[in-house]
């Protein structure tokens, strides 16, 4: 792959040992004359990745989710460092990073062209989501009922507590804990999966990456509520219905190549038989 030249380091203030791994892992990149800067708010502003080769966040998943927006329109690739909890998109550990780290910006890196989604309200608004878009009810009074449609047919009505459209990279989040599937995230789908809905017949539903769907609620007497990547969006007040597809752009995960996806999902949710890890 090609050298990195520039790197920006996104670091999580409020994570024991952050910052002097950022520094360690600066002093090795100004060692081999790469351009660095350390930035410590995050979220990162659309433009803050401009003519950066690898933005190294030093933090967790949620870190990682703060420089979305900006990496994907610098198309800037992200390497994630966990001082979290799960780990699955910043999936190298502090001590084997610096020890890689010269490596890695040699060129000895694979970058994973993740898929994201591109959402619209029907105010215009839009936002990109890694993970899944979360529709509930907006005042938690119970089930809220929502048509779903692709290209004008009608797919579904749900009479459920919300519905979660979801990434193969976020298959294992939200979606996953709602009882939907686990996809592997070299897969270009979307997940649909209903939260406690009013009926024996609750299914996920799998769409190709060419569907757009689009989800209404015209008929509710209060807006749903509309989380993207775990984080309030869209206003509320003038929403009537929400189109998701998959975006033509990719974030661009640097991945540590030492395990694989499902190793990761072994690992971090329990998952298989212990004895064969």
């Amino acid at each position: 792959m090609t050298p990195i030249q520039s790197i920006a380091f996104v670091i999580n203030l409020s994570k024991p040992n952050a910052q002097s791994t950022a520094e360690a892992l600066a002093s090795v990149a100004q060692a081999q004359g790469k351009d660095t800067r350390l930035i410590t708010e995050h979220p990162l502003e659309k433009d803050c990745l401009k003519d950066v080769d690898l933005c190294c966040v030093i933090g967790g998943d949620g870190t990682l989710l703060g420089v979305l927006n900006a990496s994907i329109h610098s198309q800037t690739k992200v390497l994630g460092v966990n001082f979290g909890k799960l780990g699955f998109l910043a999936t190298f550990k502090p001590d084997q990073l610096t020890k890689d780290f010269a490596s890695i910006l040699e060129g000895n890196y694979s970058v994973e062209e993740r898929s994201i989604l591109f959402c619209q309200s029907n105010t215009g608004e839009t936002a990109f989501a890694l993970n899944d878009l979360v529709i509930k009810e907006s005042e938690n009074r119970g089930l809220i009922r929502l048509k779903v449609k692709s290209e004008q047919r009608l797919i579904s009505e749900y009479h459920c507590d919300g519905l979660i459209f979801a990434t193969p990279t976020g298959s294992t989040a939200y979606n996953l804990s709602a009882g939907g599937p686990i996809i592997s995230p070299n897969v270009e789908a979307i997940a649909m999966t209903p939260i406690c809905p009013h009926t024996l017949g609750n299914r996920s539903v799998i769409f190709d990456s060419k569907t757009p769907i689009e989800v209404s609620f015209d008929d509710l007497p209060a807006a749903p509520s509309v989380s993207i990547d775990g984080k309030k969006h869209f206003q509320e007040d003038s929403l009537s219905s929400i189109s998701i597809q998959l975006a033509k752009e990719r974030f661009l995960l640097i991945h540590n190549q030492t395990n694989t996806h499902f190793s990761i999902v072994r690992d971090k949710l329990n998952w298989g038989d212990p004895t064969v890890r």
